[in-house]
């Protein structure tokens, strides 16, 4: 059953606020990602765990094509099998 937007953001933004060791509450989904100082092999583990949670193949670079996590976010719920 594909994820809704909401479903992704909060999924995305749960897993940032983990590694980079801030309050879920200071994620704002439509900032930058390079705001949040992970590094790059952070970015592709949380990509290659997203993968499995939305049940879709992405590229190992979409948080740094799509800048935000609202724009990841909203491509997947919008590109997800139905």
């Amino acid at each position: 059953m594909p994820k809704t937007f909401s479903e992704i953001s909060e999924w995305i933004a749960a897993k940032i606020s983990k590694h980079a060791e801030i309050d879920p509450s200071q994620v704002a989904i439509d900032a930058d990602i390079v705001h949040f100082r992970l590094d790059s092999l952070i970015l592709v583990n949380i990509t290659t765990e997203l993968e499995e949670y939305v049940g879709m193949e992405l590229s190992p670079s979409i948080f740094w094509e799509m800048r935000t996590i609202a724009a990841t976010s909203q491509w997947i719920a919008e590109n997800q099998e139905v």
